[in-house]
C-alpha cells in the first residue's frame, strides 16, 4: 500500500469517495463533506490526514490529531499522546488487513514525532474495529456516552 499526506482541499473527492461507500443519505453525505473541509482546513498544523491508495485508487483515510482532541487532554496532549482519528476503510475491502495496515502506518508516523501513546474512540456497536484495535494492543481506558443514548464510546489507549 502506498500512503499519502493531505495537506490541501484538492483531495476532498478522494477522501468522500471511500465515506460514499458506505449506506449514507444525501444529507448524511452532505456533513461528512463539511466534517472532512473543516478537518482539511486544519491539515499539516494540528491534525495530520493520510490516505492509503492500492493500485492508485484511494482506499483508506486516518488522521493524527496532536492536540486538543475533543479538548480532552487524555486523548491529545500536544506532547506525547496523539490521537488516530476516522479510520475508515472502502466498505467493500473489509476484513483484508487494510484498516491494521492504517494503523500501522500512522502509529509509526506518531512514534517519528516523538509520541508515547496514541489513543482512539471507536462506537461499542463496532463490533469488528473493536476486535481490530485489542488484536494490534489498543485496550479501554474510558467509556463515555456514544452519539444516540443507546451507545457508548470506547476511548482506547496503545502504548507506542
Amino acid at each position: 500500500m502506498r500512503y499519502e499526506e493531505i495537506t490541501h482541499l484538492d483531495y476532498i473527492d478522494e477522501l468522500l469517495s471511500i465515506a460514499e461507500t458506505y449506506p449514507r443519505t444525501d444529507a448524511e453525505l452532505k456533513q461528512v463533506r463539511k466534517q472532512l473541509l473543516n478537518e482539511l482546513a486544519e491539515a499539516g498544523h494540528n491534525r495530520y490526514i493520510y490516505i492509503g491508495y492500492l493500485e492508485e485508487k484511494a482506499v483508506a483515510m486516518v488522521q493524527i490529531i496532536i492536540n486538543n482532541a475533543d479538548n480532552d487532554p487524555d486523548l491529545a496532549n500536544g506532547e506525547d499522546v496523539a490521537h488516530a482519528h476516522n479510520l475508515q476503510v472502502r466498505n467493500e475491502l473489509q476484513g483484508q488487513g487494510i484498516g491494521k495496515q492504517m494503523m500501522a502506518f500512522i502509529e509509526d508516523k506518531a512514534r517519528e514525532m516523538g509520541k508515547e501513546t496514541l489513543t482512539l474512540g471507536v462506537d461499542d456497536i463496532n463490533e469488528r474495529a473493536i476486535r481490530l484495535y485489542k488484536n494490534i494492543g489498543y485496550q479501554v481506558f474510558k467509556v463515555e456516552e456514544g452519539r444516540t443514548a443507546e451507545e457508548k464510546c470506547f476511548i482506547m489507549k496503545k502504548s507506542l
